[in-house]
């Protein structure tokens, strides 16, 4: 509450200091309500000119389309002292230079001892600056008809029908759009819950599985991996089971060999099964 009193208070200042300095340079109505309706339409003819200059100007280096922007504000924003006050072009450019300078710095005398951070405030008046100038430059260059449309084809979109580019052609009018077909619509239905199956089938990577060494007649032909007692580990086709031996077939860079392990030395051993 008290931030904002001293904000009004420093706009309040600011009009005092600037209707006394058009008194000087001679203003015809130096009065503060003339002074406050030129500071009024100073500031709205200003963000105008900023706001039509942006939106018709397009392609010039930023630099000097800054340059051009606040050159063309000030020459207008003193035109409205000039007019309003009643003073020469000399004059209305001396009060606008004051009216911005006295503005600025009652306006920062007033953040400044409430406590507040000048750099917050200033961040903050940016943003709300750029958010209505954004708006305002939307709404001058048809920006918001655009976002009609958009909207519309969102809408038909989520209802299940197309865009509007899609369904409307200018000369039969609103069209419905054809159904499109897949590949999978020209299957037949067999074919169809085969391919479903095979969706909701969960692979299984195969993998060794402990077995007891007893069982070891019964694992004929399959894979195996055996760990021996000293350590040694071996893995190949079990061939034959033998007397107290086990046979097991390797891949060797020249073909393949077959090696007997004797069961009593076998520690662990693995059959590979999916």
């Amino acid at each position: 509450m008290y931030f904002y009193a001293s904000l009004f208070v420093a706009f309040v200042i600011t009009l005092i200091a600037v209707s006394k300095i058009a008194e000087m340079l001679l203003a015809k109505r130096p009065n503060i309500g003339w002074v406050l309706l030129a500071s009024i339409v100073s500031a709205g003819s200003a963000i105008l000119t900023f706001i039509l200059l942006s939106t018709f100007i397009k392609g010039v280096d930023p630099m000097v389309m800054m340059i051009i922007s606040l050159s063309a504000m000030f020459i207008v924003s003193s035109a409205a002292f000039k007019n309003i006050n009643q003073m020469s072009w000399s004059g209305a450019v001396t009060t606008n230079i004051a009216n911005i300078v006295i503005i600025l710095i009652t306006m920062t005398a007033a953040v400044v001892l409430n406590g507040k951070s000048l750099e917050d405030e200033l961040s903050a008046m940016n943003m709300v600056a750029k958010d209505n100038m954004l708006m305002v430059e939307s709404a001058a260059s048809g920006y918001q008809d655009d976002t009609f449309l958009e909207a519309e084809d969102d809408s038909l979109a989520m209802n299940g029908g197309g865009s509007l580019s899609e369904t409307f052609t200018e000369e039969n009018g609103f069209e419905e759009e054809e159904p499109q077909i897949t590949e999978k619509d020209l299957l037949p239905p067999s074919a169809v819950k085969s391919l479903e199956r095979q969706k909701k089938v969960v692979y299984k990577e195969p993998k060794y599985h402990v077995t007891q060494v007893g069982n070891i007649r019964t694992l004929v032909g399959y894979t195996v991996r055996i760990l021996k007692n000293n350590g040694n580990t071996i893995s190949g086709s079990l061939k034959k089971v033998s007397g107290s031996d086990a046979y097991i077939e390797q891949r060797i860079s020249n073909g393949t060999a077959v090696t007997p392990i004797a069961v009593a030395k076998i520690r662990k051993l693995e059959v590979y099964r999916k």
